[in-house]
């Protein structure tokens, strides 16, 4: 059974290094050498620049856009892959000589240049034609919201045209990867491209709310830390998301730079930080006292890792280091709580353990995604729509695998509770119930009767029945205790069975029992339920293939003129029944 899990977790591997490879080929797949200018046709609502994207690194100095339009002829065509241009120190200028094609009786076009990777941040973009600048705007995430000549998410410059040559000139500066899928776009198609676009970040939003709801709902109804700590890698994972997406500039924290600035490696350490804490706990080993096992040391391990992460991310917000540093920290960081849990999570699912495979699972998702992210931040793959979103759809199918991890946990923790509940129900019942007949105890007796005489009025009296068997001591020591404790469940069942619905039937010990009747309108209905005790026992038992005659003696008082305290009465009945076995046995008598 263990190899058989096994060669199922070696194929899911082998599938989703398939699908990775199959993925990079697709993304790396070349693209055709293009013609010298961007043509923009009114039959074609978008059109995409970087086939005719040149650029030009800034060495030393800033250059101004005169100096940029000088050098021209030093633009080089990107080495890098398809919209991206990796991590750049120094600012960079690109330039996108387009066309603008004449339509029949139309004079100038609107167009819209969209640069759809939020990060960006800083972007002065420029329209020039023969040298003279028409159009101008500053871009940018670190720029004031308010000043996009488009209040978008992404980088949008609206464009009013007539056919000609021009020239897209750009100077691109961010912090971290410089991706630039860049597009012209009719209004029109800019517009639905926008709506849809909101519509895929509002359910990404939607998702990590959701499952950060969950996860703090569930810990405060379990109190489990667990949860605490799932919610932590969501946390995380969802600061990113905010800024990868531009959510975040655009809604949450809208001018505010200094979350600009940081939140990408705050948010990285938040979830590196959750997922040691997560995974310390869900694979630690479980361990009694008595095992002689040494102590896991696991848990002690990443819990170490998830305090490293929140001694940086508090260095990191005073600015102790750069975004250059942090990033090669994250590198290291991020994947060191998978790498050190993989051993065991291989192990389950050796073993057949459902929670090995989830983990497995998300570390598949991690594995792939990550790849996927660094080698196009790195310019090692072409910005599309699936390395750009590859980020977020991992993390989130890395969080799916997770949630089943607490699901299981969560049936766990369920089980462990009806388990423990039923424990109490079984220990309640070995403290308030008679091992041999099942009826309630003098412990149990005491209580019932507690609140019985309480309720106890001349209107509705109770009467408390104290039961003896007759010739069951001669018919012990004749037959042995085994028949003698056959002959008390078998006296037991039929005062249960021949008992009013509400009354209780106790057992004292010995051959003694106990009978509350409550709600009795008067001792002439006290009496009468006593001489139907006592025809209970008319009928002869069989016990050990002989018929034994067993009868009863019943005393009997009634509360409340018998008074309202438990001991005070059972006194009474007890010695009404000791004057009923002076007079002949056989008898009910009342105290």
């Amino acid at each position: 059974m263990a190899v058989k899990h096994l060669l199922r977790g070696r194929w899911l591997a082998l599938t989703l290094l398939a699908f990775l490879h199959w993925s990079v080929s697709i993304c790396a797949a070349q693209t055709p050498t293009p013609s010298p200018r961007l043509l923009l046709q009114p039959t074609k609502p978008i059109a995409e620049a970087w086939p005719f994207v040149t650029v030009l690194s800034e060495k030393q100095s800033p250059l101004t856009l005169a100096d940029a339009q000088a050098a021209i002829a030093e633009f080089e065509r990107p080495q890098t892959s398809y919209a991206t241009l990796g991590v750049r120190a120094q600012p960079t200028w690109l330039r996108v000589p387009f066309r603008v094609e004449a339509a029949d009786g139309v004079g100038s076009q609107q167009w819209v240049m969209n640069i759809d990777y939020p990060p960006l941040n800083s972007v002065d973009a420029y329209v020039t034609q023969d040298g003279r600048t028409l159009q101008q705007a500053k871009l940018g995430s670190l720029r004031a919201f308010a000043s996009r000549p488009l209040l978008s998410r992404s980088h949008a410059m609206p464009l009013e045209l007539a056919p000609g040559d021009y020239d897209l000139m750009l100077r691109v500066e961010s912090r971290g990867a410089t991706i630039l899928p860049i597009e012209f776009m009719q209004p029109s198609a800019f517009h639905n491209a926008s709506v849809v676009e909101q519509m895929l970040r509002g359910m990404q939003v939607g998702f990590f709310l959701c499952m950060l709801m969950y996860s703090l709902a569930q810990w405060v109804g379990t109190r489990e830390t667990l949860f605490l700590k799932y919610a932590l890698l969501v946390t995380g994972s969802f600061m990113f998301s905010l800024l990868l997406s531009g959510v975040g500039a655009q809604w949450v924290w809208r001018d505010t730079f200094w979350f600009e600035q940081h939140m990408a490696g705050i948010g990285a350490l938040v979830a590196v930080a959750g997922t040691f804490l997560f995974l310390g706990d869900v694979l630690r080993r479980q361990r009694t006292a008595n095992s002689g096992k040494p102590a896991d040391r696991f848990p002690l391990v990443m819990n170490s890792g998830a305090a490293l992460c929140g001694a940086l991310l508090f260095i990191y917000c005073f600015d102790a280091f750069n975004t250059k540093l942090l990033t090669a920290m994250i590198v290291l960081l991020g994947p060191l709580p998978l790498l050190l849990s993989l051993p065991r999570f291989v192990s389950k699912v050796a073993k057949g353990d459902a929670i090995g495979r989830y983990l497995l699972l998300a570390f598949a998702f991690y594995v792939f995604t990550v790849v996927v992210t660094t080698q196009t931040i790195r310019g090692h793959l072409p910005a599309n729509v699936w390395t750009l979103h590859a980020l977020t759809f991992g993390e989130m199918c890395h969080i799916l695998a997770f949630t089943l991890v607490l699901v299981s946990r969560a049936r766990e923790l369920r089980l462990a509770g009806e388990y423990a509940r039923t424990e109490h129900d079984v220990m309640r019942s070995m403290a308030y119930a008679d091992h041999l007949t099942g009826l309630p105890n003098r412990r149990s007796l005491t209580d019932t009767m507690t609140l019985a005489l309480g309720g106890a009025t001349p209107q509705r009296m109770l009467a408390v029945y104290l039961i003896d068997l007759d010739e069951f001591k001669r018919i012990n020591d004749t037959h042995g205790h085994e028949v003698g404790d056959q002959l008390l469940v078998e006296a037991a069942n039929r005062l249960r069975a021949g008992t009013r619905n509400g009354d209780v039937v106790a057992r004292l010990g010995g051959d003694e029992f106990v009978m509350l009747a409550s709600g009795l309108r008067d001792p002439a209905q006290a009496e009468q339920i006593g001489k139907q005790l006592l025809e209970l026992f008319d009928t002869p038992f069989k016990l050990a293939g002989t018929e034994m005659q067993v009868g009863l003696t019943i005393g009997y008082a009634l509360a409340p003129a018998a008074g309202h305290e438990t001991a005070t009465v059972l006194r009474m009945a007890d010695g009404a029944m000791y004057q009923g076995k002076q007079s002949g046995k056989g008898r009910l008598q009342k105290a």
